[in-house]
């Protein structure tokens, strides 16, 4: 296939294929942008076949067909998997530079082996590198191909957001819980896919002979040019293909967020809080506790669950000191956006930005409490995640300590109470593990109920996640209320799952949202704040968000702020949302179209 004429034919084929899928997998597009693309390809189809054209090279050759398969990749990848999520519900999109960079990234891989080749630069050496260089670049779109197989719609800025705050234990359990099949398949075809590249790379040798050593002048020349229009960290073609966009796009929010840290002077130097009523007359404390993933559908407190899943707190519905809101749900169905509206004055029905506002950890410092925050989440990921922020603006901030691959139970969280001075107001926050997949790991297997010990079973070991949750709750009011002076406690959820449905970083349904709610508020609480009581009591079938968290616990502090909107709160009379002013996923969806409930 050395015969001049299949290079041009073969540069009219991918040119005119290249531009036909690129048409097929866009939407909306005008006749101006079909024409611009149709001259701005001509370029790129060119430069992907030159280099093999100048040194008289076969296209079938192994070397070149490795480069091909990554530029072809990138092609195809995003704007087809965005094209198949999205063609029915998006008004226009197009995805040009995808097909830009994966003609130029052929004509650049295999210059760079050609001149490897030619000047006989440590060939071993550096052919290995540029096989690794090929074979990342293809394991991109793979991902992507798997990610749509398994979740039926391309990447998203959810799933890059939970990419980037995901913890490594998290994933060690994501993989572990995977079929055995996909455990062993996964490294064994990257290992196999990384050795192809090796091989084939290493063993095919291009022969340039002597009269056409002067195109390599032009070779390296398309080398450099490409080189600078490809990688250019401000301009370049690879961080304006789709996804990389899509990622660098989630890590500037990501970097945004961080600046919570530097804005905490300015919020706090204008925070005004005035308590309406001293909260206690001697010390006393104030706890919430974070859920994880728990859903009400499946706690016996909650609804008519066949099983009695949650004992401790179903024991407790006729107490007037415990109140539960069987119409609670989260305001997102993913951890870290559902919790940096709950800690803060963000939700669902303003427009204020999180590194902008004040935390309740700023209210109740400022209402003289002493913050303790404990979690039983891993601390260290890749991002500085807006709980972790919020986190660690208490006095105290402590994390479990969560080695990879060993399990830690929420009761461990237990010990941290002995820590506190019950000579002071004190305001704690424990974060627990919850009800976190992989679920057979969240309660010790001796307290098994449902299921059978160490019998990875979904729903049995989901519910026993949930009778162990009730158990650390009565722990923690428990000993608190003997210990600590106990005045105020307050659990949610960050939000729900549905244990035998895999998790996507897409909207899962409304069983997702639907949270469990309660409060707990001891006698003497009660009758030094009766209004508080009695508005939350009156307000216990009214419907909710836990982005309004924030307010709700404002007012259970029963304070006066600048930064507290009463009408927020489902601790004051002046709650003003109904069932159908209340929204989910981040206000695209209303709750009152939850028909399942």
């Amino acid at each position: 296939m050395t015969n001049q004429f299949f290079y041009y034919i073969f540069v009219i084929i991918i040119y005119l294929a290249s531009f036909l899928f690129y048409v097929t997998c866009s939407h909306g597009l005008g006749h101006k942008a079909e024409y611009l693309q149709l001259r701005r390809f001509i370029p790129c189809a060119i430069l992907a076949v030159l280099p093999m054209y100048l040194v008289n090279e076969s296209l079938l050759s192994p070397q070149y067909l490795l480069s091909f398969l990554v530029g072809v990749s990138w092609i195809t990848a995003y704007p087809l998997f965005y094209y198949l999520t999205y063609h029915k519900i998006s008004s226009d999109f197009g995805f040009h530079l995808d097909t830009v960079f994966g003609l130029y990234i052929i004509g650049w891989l295999i210059s760079l082996k050609l001149l490897v080749q030619a000047f006989n630069i440590f060939p071993t050496v550096t052919l290995s590198i540029i096989s690794i260089m090929e074979y990342v670049l293809l394991a991109l779109p793979l991902f992507q191909a798997s990610y749509y197989l398994l979740y039926g719609t391309c990447v998203s800025t959810g799933a890059v957001t939970m990419i980037f705050e995901t913890y490594t234990n998290e994933v060690i359990e994501y993989f572990k819980s995977m079929p055995l099949a996909v455990r062993l398949g996964t490294p064994i075809l990257n290992i196999a896919l990384l050795a192809g590249f090796f091989y084939f790379n290493l063993t095919s040798k291009a022969s340039i002979t002597a009269p056409l050593l002067p195109n390599l002048t032009i070779i390296i020349a398309v080398t450099l040019f490409l080189t600078y229009y490809l990688w250019n960290t401000k301009k370049g073609v690879f961080i304006r293909t789709g996804l990389i966009e899509l990622v660098l796009d989630v890590k500037d929010y990501l970097e945004q967020t961080k600046s919570y840290k530097t804005n905490l002077a300015k919020r706090v130097a204008n925070l005004n809080v005035t308590q309406t009523t001293p909260f206690c007359e001697k010390p006393a404390t104030f706890i919430l506790v974070i859920g994880e993933s728990e859903s009400r559908d499946y706690m016996s407190s909650f609804c008519d669950y066949p099983q009695d899943t949650t004992p401790w707190l179903k024991s407790k519905q006729t107490s007037e000191n415990f109140l539960l809101y069987k119409n609670a749900y989260a305001c997102k169905d993913q951890t870290v956006p559902a919790l940096e509206r709950a800690f803060t004055e963000v939700n669902q029905y303003n427009d204020k930005k999180f590194y902008e506002s004040c935390s309740f950890v700023d209210i109740a410092r400022k209402a003289g409490f002493k913050i303790s925050w404990f979690s039983n989440q891993s601390h260290i990921g890749a991002a500085d995640t807006a709980v972790t922020l919020v986190a660690n603006t208490a006095d105290t901030a402590e994390w479990t300590k969560l080695h990879l691959n060993q399990i830690q139970y929420d009761e461990s969280l237990l010990g941290y109470l002995k820590q506190i001075d019950a000579n002071e107001n004190n305001f704690i926050v424990f974060h627990l593990k919850g009800n976190h997949f992989n679920f057979i790991n969240r309660y010790p297997q001796d307290f098994a109920k449902f299921s059978k010990p160490d019998t990875y079973d979904l729903i049995p070991n989901y519910i026993d996640s949930i009778a162990y949750t009730d158990y650390v709750l009565q722990q923690i009011q428990e000993y608190a209320a003997k210990h600590l002076n106990l005045q105020a406690m307050v659990y949610f959820s960050d939000h729900a799952t549905i244990p035998d449905k895999r998790r996507s970083p897409n909207f899962g349904g409304f069983a997702t949202v639907r949270i469990p709610l309660f409060t707990y508020l001891a006698d003497d609480y009660i009758s030094k704040h009766p209004e508080v009581y009695s508005a939350l009591k009156a307000n216990r079938d009214k419907y909710w968000t836990n982005d309004l968290a924030y307010e709700l616990i404002c007012g259970i502090l029963d304070i006066k702020s600048n930064h507290y909107d009463e009408s927020n709160s489902l601790a004051s009379t002046q709650y003003k949302y109904t069932k159908d002013m209340l929204m989910t996923d981040l206000g695209k969806l209303h709750i009152m179209d939850d028909i399942e409930k």
